[in-house]
């Protein structure tokens, strides 16, 4: 049987990275995680975390906020442009409120006071890996979609971001022939450029060649019939 990336990540899915320079802390933490089924690896600082973790893979950070060496807003940063798909829950000392709301606008997924109530943990870590699965998935689909549209020729992606406006082969053909008058093209073969189009996407209407061009940020704005 198959894995929905999109159903909710069960124990064993779950990957969860703990970033504390407290020995204690990271100890307690990972016995808790471990005896839930989650796989644990800890972490004494933010700088050996971003050099040893994968951070393309689903899961979920645990990071405190404040460390010797780098912050946990720094390492949070780091992780942001560096693209990763993991979702960081912080872990704050009682007088790092304003510093943990502000990582929670920033992107976090929430912050939880030391020491942190188990179940509380528990369910922030859910669903920190809940939310992180959502993000690789869509990252994957969205590779395998881009992969689909660069196997179109030049002149069948041009087709595809017309007929991705919702226009007849007739009024696509019209508009590449005002665009490029040396070379004129019939709604037949603007028809035939569709069902090539259809194959190689995986689509089957122009509502979903709409909705792929501009999930993919593809739309041309030339593309538009006056």
């Amino acid at each position: 049987m198959t894995h929905d990336p999109l159903a909710p990540p069960t124990a064993d899915d779950t990957r969860v990275h703990i970033v504390d320079d407290d020995d204690g802390v990271r100890q307690s933490l990972a016995a808790l995680l471990l005896s839930r089924g989650h796989t644990v690896h800890t972490f004494a600082g933010g700088a050996a975390f971003l050099s040893q973790a994968n951070l393309a893979q689903p899961g979920c950070v645990l990071l405190d906020l404040r460390m010797d060496g780098m912050s946990g807003l720094q390492v949070f940063e780091a992780m942001r442009q560096q693209g990763t798909v993991l979702k960081t829950v912080f872990l704050s000392a009682h007088g790092e409120l304003a510093s943990a709301v502000a990582a929670v606008k920033q992107g976090a997924v929430d912050w939880l006071e030391k020491p942190c109530d188990e179940q509380t943990l528990l369910a922030a870590v859910a669903r920190a890996a809940h939310l992180s699965h959502e993000q690789a998935h869509h990252v994957q689909r969205r590779g395998l979609l881009l992969e689909r549209w660069n196997a179109l020729s030049p002149r069948q992606q041009e087709v595809a971001r017309l007929l991705a406006t919702g226009i007849s082969s007739k009024e696509a053909a019209r508009a590449l022939a005002q665009r490029d008058p040396e070379r004129p093209i019939d709604p037949r073969t603007v028809d035939t450029h569709r069902s090539a189009i259809f194959l190689k996407l995986d689509i089957r209407s122009s509502h979903e060649l709409g909705m792929l061009v501009e999930d993919l940020g593809l739309s041309d704005t030339s593309s538009r019939i006056a």
